[in-house]
């Protein structure tokens, strides 16, 4: 085997097992903004201010603690331990990594007890909900923990010095399983257009034509697979969303991609809610991930979502033991285009309002507001499609349907006339 061959076959095997690893491994500054898993309580008064710096250093110190355990329980590296604990914390530390377990957290607050003059000592409170599993990724438990922490600023790194468990109680039971919300959806455009960057302006308009086309449940795609950051401003933009979606009265629907129901999947799903509550708007979250769950995952994802204090309903794209409900190909509106591939405004129009009376209701989807094929358009006017929605009555008659198919049948007409009219030349020819 040559030199290069055997390097390229290294690199293969360590791309392999890279997903997992990545995953757990920090990056300093990434979590700088709490990645909506972190908020500050109103500061107890003290002989200092929190400076806006230190406290987002803090919030780093404290999140990347979490990721460089379990970083050092996959990998058997804790050399980096030491740059977010020390003295009796670090001992503490390696010993929850060395013991196959993790935590995965979300939702702290954090309530700063005492800042010290000189700058270089913290004590606060850190308030959370966690997930702890086993060393094979299974849950083990779900709780609220507060702890007390000591923190100290060494060699420019805020280090853990002290930490001691204050209570920890497990989360209430959930409830069983119930039944699939009946919305009239429609989805924001694909999965690959943004979302975040949107302004109040635009939110309001998106809700008025929900409103305006009859229906009640905008769908959002939120893609949580491996490789993506955790940003703070998904979570911005849900409760921005929020309180413009109450004003209108329309609903929000998560449709989330990941790549598992895994304690990572489960942690940046929080962090998109926010540390908070949530949005009060939302009624669901669709997962759609590769491989599925058991019965014990799925009551811990419901479990962790109904302790957010909102009626969620948790729902799967593929048959999932334990879930609210299961998507199904059914209540989403898809335009056929037989027999010839094509599909003009009347046939399509026919088969949209068809769809929709024929589920009254609710419980579908369809389509999207934007992208092709939408709703309205780049401006958020309606398309000849969305007319279709706001007009009241059956389907738009026999005269539309006729002419619906005449549209879209006459290359074959037309085959058909032109080979009728040709008759004598073929009878001339074969002559």
């Amino acid at each position: 085997m040559t030199p290069l061959r055997g390097v390229l076959l290294v690199l293969l095997a360590l791309s392999s097992c890279a997903r997992d690893v990545a995953g757990s491994q920090t990056q300093a500054g990434a979590l700088r903004n709490g990645a909506g898993l972190l908020t500050w309580a109103a500061a107890e008064p003290g002989p200092r201010d929190l400076e806006p710096s230190t406290r987002e250093a803090l919030t780093d110190s404290l999140l990347r603690g979490e990721r460089e355990i379990a970083f050092a329980r996959l990998s058997g590296q804790p050399e980096g331990l030491r740059d977010l604990f020390s003295e009796g914390a670090l001992d503490d530390a390696r010993a929850v990594a060395a013991g196959g377990g993790a935590l995965a957290t979300w939702g702290h607050r954090v309530t700063l007890r005492f800042y010290a003059p000189d700058g270089g000592t913290v004590s606060l409170t850190d308030r959370f909900t966690y997930l702890a599993v086993d060393a094979r990724g299974a849950p083990l438990r779900t709780a609220v923990r507060v702890e007390d922490r000591v923190l100290q600023l060494d060699d420019g790194n805020w280090r853990t010095h002290h930490w001691r468990t204050v209570s920890d109680q497990p989360l209430p039971e959930p409830t069983p399983p119930g039944p699939a919300p009946l919305a009239r959806a429609v989805r924001f455009g694909p999965d690959d257009l943004p979302w975040r960057d949107r302004s109040d302006d635009q939110w309001r308009r998106d809700l008025q034509a929900v409103r305006d086309l009859g229906l009640d449940t905008l769908v959002l795609p939120l893609d949580l697979r491996p490789g993506q950051p955790e940003r703070a401003d998904v979570a911005a933009t849900l409760a921005r969303l929020d309180r413009l979606a109450r004003r209108a009265q329309v609903a929000v629907h998560l449709t989330v991609r990941t790549d598992e129901w895994s304690p990572r999947a489960l942690r940046a799903l929080h962090g998109a809610l926010g540390p908070s509550g949530g949005p009060g708007s939302l009624r669901a979250v669709t997962l759609r991930a590769a491989r599925l769950p058991d019965r014990e995952t799925t009551a811990v994802w419901r479990q962790t979502l109904q302790a957010r204090g909102a009626p969620l309903a948790l729902g799967s794209w593929t048959a999932t033991p334990g879930v609210d409900f299961i998507r199904t190909a059914e209540q989403v509106f898809r335009a056929r285009r037989w027999p010839l591939g094509l599909l003009h405004a009347p046939r399509q129009t026919w088969q949209l309002r068809a769809f929709v009376q024929a589920r009254p209701a609710g419980g579908f989807e369809v389509g999207a507001l934007y992208g092709p094929g939408g709703l309205l358009t780049a401006d958020g006017s309606f398309t000849p499609l969305a007319r279709a929605l706001t007009r009241p009555g059956g389907p738009p008659g026999a005269g539309a349907f006729v002419w619906g198919w005449t549209l879209d049948l006459w290359p074959a007409l037309l085959a058909a006339l032109v080979g009728w009219a040709a008759r004598p030349v073929w009878r001339r020819v074969r002559r």
